[in-house]
C-alpha cells in the first residue's frame, strides 16, 4: 500500500512535466506546419508546466520571431541568457533577431559570445539567412567570412609548352551543408582542354575545406586570362569571383595549332552528390553529366571512356573515381549504378 501511495505521489509530481511534453510536441508540429500562432499557444501552455525550461522559452521565442514579433522573441532570449549565461543558442538566436531589428552592433556582440560557445561555426552562421545582410560589414568583419563560400586560387607557375599539363588549384571554404559549384566566368581561352578534376575534402569543426585541382592540357599557344567563379547553390545563393588565372602556353614557331577548344562552363566537382553509403555519386550541372564510383572502376558511356576523369579524396585518401560526359544525349545512361540514380531525371 505504501508503494502504491508513493507511486501516486510521484505521478502527481511529474504530471505537469508530462503535460508540458505533450504541449511541446503540439507546438513543434504546429511550428513545422507554419501555424505560428498555434505554436506560440502550445509553447506558452507547455511553460506553465515547466516555467524554467530554457528549451521551451527558446521555442516560444522562435515561434514569436517566425510570427513577426521580434521584440518578444528578443526578450525571451534575454531571459534565457540572464538565467544561463553560457546558453550559446540563446546568444545566437538573439543575435539573429537583433540583426533583423536593425541593432547591428548589439547583434555582433551577441554573435561573438555565441561563436565562443561553438554552438555554430562562422561558416555555418554565414549561410544563415538572418546574417546575409551583414556579411562583409564592419561590425561583423572579424566574426564572419565575407561570403558563404570563400574561394582562393593558386595559378600555374610560369609558362608551359604546348602538350604539357596545366594545374590550376582552387581552395573552397564553406559550411559543411553548403552545395558549391565551380564555373568558368569569362570566355573560353581556346588553348586548354580539361582532362581531370581531383577534389580533396577536409572537414573540421563547422567548416568544409575543399581543394579542387583542375588539370588542363595545353593544346595550342596562348597568353590568356582564365576567369573562374565559385557559387553557392543551397541552402543559400551566393558567388565569389576568383582572381583571373594567367596562362601562357608556348609553341615552336612552325607549330600549326588546332581549332580553338571550348572549356565547359560548369566544372564537375566530384564530391557534390553521393549515395547513402558513399560508394557512388552522380549528378548533372547544365549540359555536364558525371558519375564517380569505386576507385577500382571507371564507368563508361556508350562503350567509350569518359572525357574528364574525376577523383574524390577525403583527407588525402581516394574514395571514388570515375568520369564526366559533356552534352550527353537524351535517353538512358548506363554507368555502373548511375542509371538508378539520375536516369529518370534526364530529358
Amino acid at each position: 500500500m505504501i508503494l502504491v501511495l508513493a507511486l501516486a505521489c510521484r505521478d502527481a509530481e511529474f504530471a505537469p512535466l508530462r503535460g508540458a511534453l505533450d504541449d511541446y510536441g503540439r507546438g513543434r508540429e504546429a511550428f513545422d506546419e507554419g501555424n505560428h500562432q498555434d505554436a506560440i499557444a502550445s509553447f506558452v501552455k507547455a511553460r506553465e508546466g515547466d516555467p524554467t525550461s530554457a528549451v521551451l522559452m527558446l521555442w516560444e521565442a522562435r515561434a514569436r520571431a517566425a510570427g513577426g514579433d521580434l521584440a518578444a522573441a528578443e526578450a525571451l532570449a534575454t531571459q534565457v541568457i540572464t538565467a544561463q549565461p553560457e546558453a550559446g543558442l540563446a546568444w545566437y538566436n538573439r543575435a539573429a533577431w537583433r540583426v533583423r531589428l536593425g541593432h547591428a552592433d548589439a547583434a555582433a556582440a551577441d554573435l561573438k559570445r555565441a561563436l565562443a560557445t561553438r554552438i555554430r561555426s562562422p561558416y555555418e552562421a554565414a549561410i544563415d539567412a538572418d546574417f546575409a545582410s551583414v556579411l562583409g560589414t564592419p561590425a561583423f568583419a572579424e566574426l564572419l567570412p565575407p561570403s558563404p563560400v570563400v574561394a582562393l586560387v593558386v595559378p600555374p607557375e610560369g609558362s608551359v609548352f604546348v602538350g604539357s599539363e596545366v594545374l590550376v588549384q582552387v581552395q573552397l571554404l564553406s559550411a559543411p551543408a553548403l552545395v558549391a559549384s565551380l564555373r568558368r566566368a569569362g570566355p573560353s581561352p581556346g588553348c586548354l582542354v580539361l582532362d581531370r578534376v581531383v577534389e580533396d575534402q577536409h572537414t573540421g569543426e563547422g567548416v568544409l575545406a575543399r581543394r579542387v585541382d583542375l588539370y588542363f592540357r595545353a593544346v595550342g599557344p596562348c597568353d590568356v586570362e582564365l576567369s573562374l567563379l565559385a557559387e553557392a547553390q543551397a541552402p543559400v545563393v551566393a558567388s565569389a569571383v576568383l582572381p583571373p588565372v594567367h596562362v601562357v602556353v608556348e609553341a615552336p614557331s612552325h607549330y600549326a595549332p588546332p581549332p580553338p577548344r571550348d572549356l565547359p562552363v560548369d566544372f564537375p566537382l566530384p564530391g557534390t552528390v553521393a549515395t547513402a553509403d558513399g560508394s557512388w555519386a552522380a549528378g548533372r550541372v547544365g549540359s555536364t553529366v558525371w558519375s564517380i564510383g569505386r576507385a577500382d572502376q571507371v564507368p563508361t558511356f556508350g562503350g567509350r571512356s569518359p572525357e574528364i576523369k574525376l577523383e574524390l579524396r577525403v583527407d588525402g585518401s581516394t574514395r571514388a573515381a570515375g568520369g564526366a560526359w559533356l552534352g550527353a544525349a537524351a535517353g538512358e545512361l548506363r554507368a555502373g549504378e548511375w542509371t538508378s540514380l539520375v536516369g529518370a531525371s534526364l530529358p
